[in-house]
């Protein structure tokens, strides 16, 4: 602000000249205006000219401009600067609008938008250091719920769950009508799950499990309640309950059947059902493999069919026939009497030696 005050002191004595009658044009410069500048940048903005957008507000800020309308300059050069995909410039100049004028009342929105670039751009830990930074300048309240998911977000890839389940606790307390409250319901439970799978804590479990079914009775048809039924899924088969697995797998295939990781979600259920149903395990099996061709891959290979399932599919054909179930009777009948005789034989009392 000093560098730009001092240049405009430099410069007055020139401009008390201008500013007589019939030289008022060049008192605004060639192009006129701050505002003109800054308008026309907007204008720019919205027909998608942005390098044009970006000298515009550039000059701008040559021609002494109020520190609110320097921070505007900056803020539209940003714009400008992501709409072309250059994010980690576009990080400086809302970062350093926010310096720079600590007073001006954009401050947190401006620090708000720094952090989502950053965080675009993979730059996780400077993006949460900049969403702290806006929370810290008495947000509106309007950003202050997407800036504490965003927080929770980034803390989230970070692996540092307890921290997002430290941010997002009051959340559906505080916030209980909020738009995004299915979001952060469905982040929560997905933190509580990966905690068990550093901690091997049960209760984070239980915990996880609880919000998802939670998540799927208050906001049914949502986008996360749905998503929620394969992760939902997914806890319960580590709990060892093996049917409501299978029923979350399919309720969430149901609703959701193109989707990149529907093939997994099925053969998962036809897993479940292997020896309890053969007959529905191969349906399921077979279903999954029409999905994993007709589906888009999940961007994670492990979400994606077992190396296995040819095999799983032609044992749970095999077992679903009546002769093969009376065969495995048979088997197993005869085993449980075998191991019944070898029991007895152990057991039974050794004569005692005959007198001499």
């Amino acid at each position: 602000m000093t560098r730009d005050l001092q240049r405009c002191g430099r410069s007055l004595a020139i401009w008390l000249v201008l500013l007589s009658p019939g030289a008022s044009a060049f008192a605004q410069g060639f192009g006129g205006t701050v505002s003109d500048h800054l308008v026309r940048g907007d204008s720019l903005l919205a027909q998608g000219k942005t390098a044009e957008a970006i000298v515009q507000f550039q000059e701008a800020r040559t021609l002494c401009p109020t520190p609110a309308e320097i921070v505007a300059s900056l803020q539209g050069e940003a714009k400008g600067r992501l709409m072309q995909n250059e994010t980690l410039p576009a990080v400086g100049l809302l970062e350093e609008a926010a310096t720079r004028f600590p007073d001006d009342p954009r401050a947190s929105n401006l620090l708000y938008e720094a952090g989502f670039a950053a965080q675009r751009s993979g730059e996780i830990d400077k993006a949460v250091g900049l969403y702290r930074r806006a929370l810290e300048r008495n947000p509106t309240k309007d950003i202050v719920p997407g800036l504490k998911f965003q927080i929770a977000q980034s803390l989230r890839l970070r692996g540092r769950q307890g921290e997002v389940l430290d941010i997002l606790k009051d959340f559906e307390k505080d916030y209980p009508d909020h738009a995004m409250l299915p979001t952060v319901l469905y982040t929560i439970a997905i933190a509580n799950h990966d905690l068990f799978t550093s901690s091997g804590e049960r209760a984070r479990l239980e915990e996880a499990a609880a919000i998802y079914k939670r998540l799927i009775e208050k906001f049914p048809g949502s986008p996360s309640a749905i998503e929620a039924h394969f992760e939902l899924g997914l806890v319960q088969l580590e709990l060892g309950r093996r049917s409501e697995a299978a029923e979350s797998f399919n309720r969430f295939v149901t609703l959701n059947p193109g989707s990149p990781v529907a093939a997994a979600a099925l053969e998962d259920a036809g897993d479940m059902m292997l020896f309890r149903s053969p007959k529905e395990s191969a349906q399921l099996y077979a279903l999954a493999r029409v999905k994993g061709k007709a589906n888009p891959k999940p961007s994670d290979p492990t979400l994606g069919l077992g190396r296995w399932l040819t095999l799983k599919e032609t044992v749970a054909g095999a077992l679903s026939r009546p002769w093969v179930l009376g065969i495995l009777g048979v088997i197993a009948l005869g085993a449980v009497v075998l191991a019944g005789r070898l029991i007895v034989r152990r057991f039974r009392k050794t004569p005692a030696p005959a007198s001499a």
